[in-house]
């Protein structure tokens, strides 16, 4: 789960590096006055934290999903290894219990 999460904030830390990158390239390639250039980050700073919000959001969720199916297979696998041990267990006595039968 951890390893989930830690990808998670790998791929957000990467697509805000690339919406910052593509901000200055923004700045430094098209002629803007101050103003223009300051309004423009503005609006798309903006669009790019609802963004990267969505996508957290979406990420958490689908991490939360994830979790609950784990968690589901482990309870799964640990009661068949119980049933598992069990029988085992039962059979050992049943052939014990047969062995000293044979020899009485």
């Amino acid at each position: 789960m951890s390893d989930e999460r830690g990808d998670a904030a790998g791929y957000m830390g990467w697509f805000l590096f690339g919406a910052a990158l593509g901000a200055a390239a923004a700045l430094l390639l098209t002629p803007k006055t101050g103003a223009q250039a300051r309004e423009l980050l503005l609006e798309r700073g903006g669009d790019v934290a609802k963004r990267a919000q969505d996508f957290a959001s979406h990420a958490q969720g689908h991490a939360g999903e994830l979790l609950d199916k784990s968690r589901e297979l482990f309870e799964e696998q640990t009661q068949r290894l119980m049933s598992a041990f069990e029988a085992g267990r039962d059979a050992m006595r049943e052939e014990i219990r047969r062995g000293t039968e044979s020899h009485d």
